[in-house]
């Protein structure tokens, strides 16, 4: 199978949001610590106004507040010039809880802008020092600086750590916890242990009543058992269930899409062909308005056409993969445009109309070809060779036949991310 390009997706920024994007061993991202200490600062006084200058424990503070607010904004690395400044002034202070609690906020803000040596470091020291936070944020910073370090063993025992010191008591740090170490999971390529944990963090998120969170997790779940080596079927069927129960939900309509899409995806790979069409469908009344994006369109025009090639519904198909073709050439897509194209020669191939069917898989030959896939421009070939041998012409089949270098099998595209 093919995939095709990708509906657009930010990747999450912070620990408590659950990334969407699909997530292949090798390609980890960054893991970015959001675990703060947010209470007043020991022995700090409110400044009042008019009296000057403020005590050095009124200043502390501020700057906190200030670094915390920053950090909410994602404006990290304003927040760790804020953060220093605490921590250096809580340096003159003979007050080693103060220094704990801002060295431990500026090791998250290390972290966070992509210096997880740092960052561990004071985590670290902090922790010695007697800084007040739960040992669950302890454990939780820690092992998002392995992370980032990429040093997934260290970064999984301490995800599991921190699941286990948040607990029932703090269910969604516990979830956040559960989707992190899932990522790293994959990035040792243990699937099916991944997906195990994306399906106790949406367990999670759902009693903690986050949503959004639950389907996402959900859906990734059902995604890593179905890239498991042995998964079973009926399991993957009732996560998507969940997700689809909880898609009821969800009102953010881009979200609600992406998951539609994917949700279908999931259904087509399960051979779930009538399932499929109906989340694409859904997923194509989501794609208008403002934030309407003509890639996205295209994505699922390829997938309905895709699903209606399968379901043996090659005239519906024809006018969802024409149009997909078209939007891909005018954004300049060529791999994309060249699987659309395939496609549309097999759904002629289908309807008998061999001539038109020749013309697009030579067109599909040459995309493929552009594009630098020679696994597509193989099956194009083979594709061409028996088309050709349909209109009577075994001499140019065998020789398409001898271009054909890929193993032959049905090249059905559907647009994935």
């Amino acid at each position: 199978k093919h995939p095709g390009t990708a509906w657009e997706e930010k990747p999450a920024r912070a620990s408590h949001s659950l990334a969407l994007s699909k997530r292949l061993p090798g390609s980890h991202p960054e893991a970015i610590s959001r675990r703060m200490a947010s209470a007043p600062v020991p022995g700090s006084a409110q400044g009042r106004p008019g009296i000057q200058p403020a005590s050095p424990q009124t200043e502390i503070q501020r700057l906190m507040r200030a670094g915390m607010q920053l950090f909410h904004d994602n404006e990290d690395f304003q927040a760790l010039a804020t953060f220093k400044k605490a921590f250096l002034l809580s340096c003159r202070l003979p007050e080693p809880p103060t220094q704990a609690r801002c060295l431990f906020n500026l090791g998250a803000a290390y972290i966070a802008t992509g210096k997880p040596q740092k960052g561990l470091k004071c985590t670290r020291k902090a922790q010695k020092m007697g800084a007040l936070e739960k040992d669950g944020d302890f454990s939780f910073n820690i092992a998002v600086a392995y992370d980032n370090l990429r040093e997934y063993a260290k970064a999984i025992e301490f995800y599991k750590k921190a699941v286990r010191e948040y607990n029932a008591s703090k269910l969604p740090n516990a979830a956040d916890a559960l989707v992190k170490l899932a990522y790293c999971l994959v990035g040792t390529g243990d699937s099916a242990s991944a997906a195990q944990s994306f399906r106790l963090a949406g367990q999670a998120y759902q009693e903690a009543q986050r949503l959004e969170d639950a389907a996402m997790a959900m859906r990734e779940a059902a995604n890593y058992f179905l890239r498991s080596p042995k998964y079973c079927p009926e399991e993957v069927l009732e996560l998507l269930q969940v997700c689809h129960q909880l898609c009821t939900n969800i009102t953010d309509p881009e979200l609600l899409g992406n998951l539609h899409n994917h949700l279908g995806l999931h259904y087509a790979e399960l051979k779930r062909f009538g399932q499929a069409e109906k989340h694409f469908v859904e997923a194509m009344k989501l794609c208008s308005g403002e934030n309407f994006a003509l890639r996205k369109r295209a994505v699922l025009m390829q997938n309905l056409g895709g699903i209606y090639n399968a379901l043996g519904e090659p005239q519906r198909a024809l006018g969802y993969h024409s149009e997909a073709a078209d939007i891909y050439g005018v954004l300049g897509e060529t791999a994309a445009r060249a699987q659309c194209l395939y496609n549309l020669a097999n759904a002629h191939g289908q309807l008998g109309n061999y001539q038109e069917a020749q013309g697009y898989y030579q067109q599909a030959v040459r995309s493929f070809g552009d594009a630098g896939d020679s696994y597509g421009e193989a099956q194009s070939w083979e594709g061409l060779g028996t088309t050709l041998l349909c209109l009577g012409h075994p001499d140019q089949a065998a020789h398409c036949s001898k271009q054909a270098l890929a193993p032959s099998g049905t090249l059905l595209s559907f647009g994935c991310s």
